[in-house]
This record gives structure tokens, sequence and C-alpha cells, in this order.
């Protein structure tokens, strides 16, 4: 044995001993790759999982932000609902107790045009009968609508003009109105201006909130 060991040259020792040194550094190089390897997977998992983690609360976030956005512009969508019902229930209310008004007046035309009493004590007589011009019919429509009056020599059917006449001498022949023809026309345009005051009332308070 011993002499089969003395054949075995230095050289030959010298070159298992780099090979049982180097297959060691194999298995340590090899064993730190893995290792290396393990650990950078785990730290990549882990960066991983921290950024999915903030992405996933930043998106929840946004969802219940939006969520939240809806929630508002829905209520804010009701109580505007709520409110334009509110005026527009304001506004027909008005139009009526305006109507029942118009309805109540209309009713006693007749009875403030046909009789009077000269004092309280002395016994009612029939309305002396009050004679409006055509020209205060034509300045009556003409205040109530600008622009669309009737010139004052347009007569109705049957109405003839003197030729002989000095200028407006038209405006001074009776219209054949009568008070009641003018009270009814005035009970009928006060509650078209109601009308009008109320829808503009309404219009404002709308836009403003009733902030002014």
């Amino acid at each position: 044995m011993k002499g089969l060991l003395d054949l075995i040259s230095p050289v030959a020792w010298y070159l298992a001993l780099i090979g049982v040194v180097v297959f060691g550094l194999h298995l340590n190089r090899q064993d730190g790759y893995e290792e290396g390897l393990a650990r950078g997977r785990a730290d990549g998992a882990a960066a991983v999982a921290v950024v999915e983690k903030k992405h996933a609360q930043e998106k929840q976030g946004l969802a219940e932000t939006a969520v939240d956005a809806t929630k508002k512009a829905v209520a804010e969508l009701l109580d505007e609902q709520a409110r334009g019902r509110a005026l527009e229930t304001e506004l027909a209310e008005s139009k009526a107790s305006y109507r029942r008004t118009t309805d109540k007046l209309k009713g006693e035309i007749a009875r403030v045009t046909t009789l009077y009493r000269r004092s309280l004590k002395a016994e009612p007589e029939a309305l002396p009968v009050g004679v409006f011009t055509t020209g205060f019919v034509r300045v009556w429509n003409e205040a109530l609508n600008p622009g669309t009056a009737v010139p004052a020599t347009s007569q109705p059917p049957g109405w003839t003009i003197d030729p002989s006449g000095t200028a407006g001498a038209a405006d001074q022949l009776d219209s054949r109105v009568t008070q009641p023809d003018i009270l009814k026309n005035h009970v009928r345009n006060s509650e078209g201006y109601a009308s009008c005051r109320v829808q503009l009332k309404s219009l404002i308070e709308w836009h403003t909130h009733g902030r002014i």
C-alpha cells in the first residue's frame, strides 16, 4: 500500500487538493447562489406585495371618493328636484288664488256698475251711463301693450269719421265701451300681472336659492 502511495507524485496530490478546494468552493457558491436567489425572490415578492397593497388602497380610496361624490350629486339633485316641485306647487297655488279672486270680482261687476247712491241715506238709482271715447280706449290699450294700439283713425264697422273734422277728432267719438267692459278688462289684466309677478319671483328664487 505504501508502495502505491509512493507512486503518486506530489503534483498529483497538489492537483487533487486543488480539485477538492474548487469543488468545495463550487458547493459553497451554489449554496450562496441559491440562498441569494431565494432571498431575492422573497424580497421581490415582499416589494410587489407592498406595491400591490398600496395600489389596492389607492384604488379603494378612489372608489370611495367616487361613491361619496355620486351620493353627494344624487342628494343635491334630489334637493333641487324637491325645491323645484315646491316652487311649482307654490306657483300653481298662487295662480289658482288669483283666478278665484278674478272670478269673485267678475261676479261683483254687475252689482257695482248698475246702481249707485248719492249718499248712504239716499235711495239707489240707475248708474249714469259713462262715455269712454275712442281716444280713451286707445290710450288705455297702448298703455297696456305699447306699440300694439289701433290707430285713432281705425274705426269699428259702421263707424265713420267726419272728413271735415280736425286732426284727432276721431279720438272724441264714443267708443261704446261701457263701465262693466272697463272693469272686466282691468280685473283680467290684474290677474295676468299678478301671475307674471309670481312667475318672475319663482324664477329668481330658483336661480338664486332665495339669497336675495
